[in-house]
């Protein structure tokens, strides 16, 4: 493993934090994990879709972005585009800056982060169930399109309000993706902020993912003792 300089640090730092662009890589659709098809109403797309880990390769990550070429299990901020199975020049951002039509900015990154600190990386297994793998992508659409910090409860819900996912057949949705849901969107309302570290990866054509930042970075941030202090700086299968 390299070594870092405290000015690679920082630039982590900003990464982080959503201040900057970490640099640009190359990224390729392979497939779905772990999810449920469902239907959804929204804004931005109605009808039939998988809801769940997508699989992305990156690759042609330069110097610090080189951490970040491999196999990634992603989850998508928008319901406008899709992904793509050919390999396509994607940026690296801060959270806050996905989707890539509208960024969801602070108080939804914060939100989202909230919620894998409470996943905990079991959203991100190759084992993990149909049922978390759904709720947690219906998670992160119904934040970045209903999520109201001035309301108690964030006005989270996917039965109602701008963004609602049923069963395709348009009865409620399985009991254990409910449960999940309930958990997950009660754990991103919850006082204080999140600490994963995440980034995205964005493109102005096709579906835009979440992408944990990889752990070096984050080693170092943590061995350093640096602590982000101010600011915070699209797509779907169907």
């Amino acid at each position: 493993m390299k070594t870092r300089t405290i000015a690679t640090a920082a630039a982590a730092i900003a990464t982080t934090c959503g201040l900057a662009s970490a640099g640009v890589v190359t990224v390729q659709y392979t497939g779905t994990g772990q999810g449920r098809t469902v239907h959804v109403a929204s804004p931005e797309f109605n009808g039939n879709v998988f809801a769940g880990q997508l699989k992305h390769t990156i690759s042609g990550g330069l110097g610090d972005d080189a951490e970040y070429n491999g196999n990634h299990l992603t989850f998508c901020t928008d319901l406008s585009q899709r992904v793509t199975s050919t390999p396509r020049t994607y940026e690296i951002v801060g959270l806050d800056d996905m989707p890539n039509s509208t960024p969801m900015g602070g108080a939804k990154a914060d939100a989202i982060r909230k919620m894998y600190d409470f996943a905990g990386g079991s959203q991100l297994l190759g084992t993990t169930s149909t049922d978390l793998g759904a709720a947690f992508q219906l998670a992160v659409w119904e934040i970045i399109t209903d999520y109201n910090p001035s309301i108690f409860g964030g006005n989270l819900s996917v039965t109602s309000g701008s963004f609602r996912a049923t069963k395709t057949d348009g009865s409620s949705l399985w009991t254990g993706v409910q449960t999940q849901l309930a958990a997950l969107l009660g754990a991103a309302t919850t006082e204080g902020n999140g600490s994963t570290h995440l980034a995205g990866i964005r493109s102005t054509g096709y579906q835009d993912q979440i992408v944990p930042i990889p752990a070096p970075g984050s080693a170092v941030l943590a061995g350093l003792g640096l602590v982000c202090l101010t600011g915070r700086r699209r797509n779907t299968v169907r």
